[in-house]
């Protein structure tokens, strides 16, 4: 419901009681209160320096015409009379109250533009927040060329605030992306399963068991892709548990490389394995190292052509384990590089109608990340490449546990 719009009065209250008002108060009151300080001391200066004045002169009279100090106080007062007579008073009086009311302006004008140069950064911070909130990611607070020169508080926060601003928007455009790529993956076999069962019904497909075999393939691929989506959920939640133990990391990529034999073989692919002498280990979840590098094994195989080459090697350095594999081809576009970790990806392979759902390396890094490790694309002269980096374990402590 819309709200009712305010009174002239409620207007005047609300500007009275805001951040800008309150700071042309606050400039306003310190400038007069050290204007009238200054005033007085210096009329008391004034005052102290005339007096101080009178008696040097009472004193080099008296020495230098011998005249007693009892004649000199009539001259003094004389002069005095005649000085107040010679001077308009009103005229003295008007100046000063011209000079007093024009001081006055120019601290009023100068706290004006002093605190409205302090509020309008903070305004216009106020009104994009408030057009954030209504759900306008688009948002951001302007910055003036004086602010962009200065790396002052308010300038770093309004910096801050278009950041965060870009990233909510940033992060809204990639959820409104991910609900319709999964519809889209959800769709396909859900249509063509539909289909299928259908056909079975009306009897336009004979129900053998090769065409159940079809139907299970079909209920299996939504039972990966929705266990994927799950899995994402989790490690965005924080709630991915990990069995962690010691891994021999040699092992894991032995038994990899035997399972992915036949198919490299199948593909006049040569999959080339390089594992150093020394047992390496690293403490993590077993089955899901395995599914990270199967995810990368089978990337690489499908991105090589046929003689290609694809090369795992392992190496241990200063704490650190590397786990890299590269492959001949034709690397990744510099668009892959940015945006291959992204769910739903859709990268030049799929627009050919290669298979997959544009989740795989979006989930190896999740689960490199939740154990605590690095993974990064790079191209080689020859191909593309995956790295992945996790600590080593130092020692052989017996540890088996569930971690968040």
């Amino acid at each position: 419901m819309k709200a009712p719009p305010e009174t002239l009065w409620q207007a005047v209250w609300r500007g009275w009681n805001s951040l800008a008002a309150d700071l042309y108060k606050t400039m306003l009151g310190l400038m007069l209160f050290t204007s009238f300080t200054g005033f007085i001391v210096l009329s008391y200066a004034w005052s102290v320096f005339m007096d101080e004045v009178q008696r040097q002169t009472k004193e080099l009279l008296t020495a230098q015409f011998q005249l007693p100090p009892s004649q000199l106080d009539p001259l003094f007062a004389q002069a005095r009379w005649r000085s107040e007579t010679t001077l308009n008073v009103d005229e003295v009086r008007s100046l000063f109250m011209f000079s007093l009311v024009l001081l006055f302006a120019v601290l009023a004008l100068l706290a004006w533009w002093s605190a409205r140069r302090f509020a309008r950064p903070l305004t216009h911070l106020s009104a994009a927040a408030s057009r954030l909130t209504t759900g306008d990611f688009t948002a951001r607070a302007v910055l003036s060329r004086r602010l962009n020169r200065r790396s002052d508080e308010t300038a770093r926060l309004l910096r801050d605030f278009n950041v965060m601003a870009a990233s909510l928007e940033r992060l809204e455009r990639e959820r409104r992306y991910s609900v319709a790529a999964i519809a889209h993956e959800l769709r396909t076999p859900v249509t063509v399963l539909r289909g299928r069962l259908e056909g079975v019904r009306d009897g336009v497909l004979p129900a053998t068991s090769q065409e159940l075999e079809k139907l299970i393939g079909h209920a299996d691929l939504l039972s990966r892709l929705i266990e994927d989506l799950q899995l994402l959920s989790l490690s965005d939640a924080g709630e991915l548990r990990l069995d962690l133990a010691p891994v021999e990391v040699q092992d894991v990529l032995i038994r990899l490389h035997a399972d992915h034999g036949l198919k490299a073989r199948a593909q006049q692919v040569d999959l080339l394995l390089k594992l150093p002498s020394p047992p390496v280990k690293v403490m993590g979840d077993r089955r899901r190292l395995q599914q990270v590098v199967q995810n990368l094994l089978t990337n690489a195989l499908r991105h090589t052509p046929p003689h290609g080459t694809v090369w795992i090697a392992l190496e241990a350095e200063a704490g650190a384990v590397h786990i890299d594999i590269r492959n001949t081809g034709t690397g990744f576009t510099a668009e892959a590089l940015n945006r291959a970790f992204e769910r739903f990806y859709s990268g030049p392979d799929r627009e050919r109608g290669r298979s997959g759902s544009g989740l795989g390396l979006a989930i190896s890094k999740s689960l490199i990340k939740a154990h605590g490790g690095e993974m990064r694309l790079f191209n080689t002269e020859t191909g593309a490449g995956v790295q992945i980096t996790l600590t080593a374990l130092t020692g052989d402590e017996p540890l088996n546990r569930a971690t968040d």
